[in-house]
């Protein structure tokens, strides 16, 4: 709190100056934030607005997600990604993670299989559900997670995810603990996904297409975002990458209606991704975006019934778990 009130008084001496263009430090660093445009001062004020509501949310030990501020005052913001660039650029200036200002986001996650956990409440929440739970907005007020589970297995879709409950995926691969964010994931499920990895120590298996989209995902739970708000809470390095790989397309014989061929926005990730730190010191991974481009095509997951309506669940991941050929 005391970091927030710093810069509210540092917000507050420039505003009563009238200094503009107006630079302010980033926490922690030697650089400085700036504003110049004249259409900037507006993004000042709800800078000095968020500041506030972060401030009266600490004082008062209460949390609001983003979704919530937004609604507080729809008029003020506009739209919800005016709050959520102000939330980012909030976060940069701070140097801190959003959790530590009280302001979480609204979870889209789903979480099933073998974990029961107490919530923030201390009610007791078991994840044994046939289409899964919303994985909870407060996760780190989440204790005392229980399992039985040998892995926890990262789902890219939500389509895929319930089809492995139906399948009754524990009977070929033990049980487990499926999580999906449904696509992109929101920062409560990588954040999930990371907590599970911290207090169970198990492993960690991402289930997704095989295309650059499904790479590009698995990278954001695997090492983070682009995105400065990201610190090192939110990624888990120690995840891996099981499947759909580029490099089983062709020994599986997957048939040629389950292949789609690469778009141009398609390569366009593809260079964008082996252009990163973290893809190019992983060769293992740099080299599934060259067979995708070889290739030039791509997998979904869905794609894998062709070969069998149950073939993900009975054959592919029970054979992938047991040689360990994930990346």
């Amino acid at each position: 709190m005391a970091r927030v009130e710093e810069y509210i008084k540092l917000v507050v001496a420039a505003i009563s100056r009238g200094d503009w263009p107006l630079q302010l430090p980033i926490h922690g660093s030697d650089k400085m934030m700036t504003w110049k445009a004249a259409n900037q001062r507006r993004k000042c004020l709800l800078l000095f607005h968020l500041l506030a509501k972060s401030h009266a949310l600490l004082r008062t030990n209460t949390t609001s997600t983003k979704r919530d501020i937004y609604y507080e005052d729809v008029s003020l913001w506009g739209n919800q990604p005016v709050l959520d660039s102000t939330v980012t650029q909030m976060t940069r200036l701070l140097n801190i993670p959003r959790r530590c200002l009280n302001i979480g986001a609204t979870s889209k996650g789903l979480v099933a299989g073998s974990l029961n956990f107490l919530d923030g409440d201390g009610k007791l929440v078991d994840c044994q559900s046939p289409t899964g739970i919303l994985i909870p907005n407060d996760v780190d007020k989440l204790s005392q997670f229980r399992s039985k589970a040998f892995h926890i297995l990262l789902v890219e879709k939500d389509s895929t995810f319930q089809k492995l409950i139906d399948d009754k995926i524990e009977s070929f691969i033990g049980e487990c603990i499926l999580i999906t964010g449904k696509g992109y994931p929101d920062v409560n499920t990588r954040r999930f996904l990371r907590r599970l990895w911290d207090e169970l120590q198990l492993p960690a298996l991402a289930l997704v297409d095989a295309d650059p989209h499904g790479i590009s995902i698995l990278a954001v739970y695997r090492f983070g975002s682009q995105n400065l708000e990201d610190i090192e809470h939110l990624s888990t390095p120690q995840l891996r990458f099981i499947g759909l790989q580029p490099s089983d397309i062709e020994p599986l014989h997957i048939p040629d209606e389950a292949k789609l061929p690469l778009t141009q926005r398609d390569r366009s990730l593809i260079d964008s991704l082996t252009q990163r730190p973290s893809v190019t010191e992983n060769q293992l991974l740099h080299e599934q975006l060259t067979v995708l481009r070889r290739l030039n095509c791509k997998v979904e997951i869905q794609g894998l019934t062709k070969i069998h309506p149950q073939f993900l669940s009975r054959t592919y991941l029970p054979a992938k778990i047991q040689s360990k050929s994930w990346i």
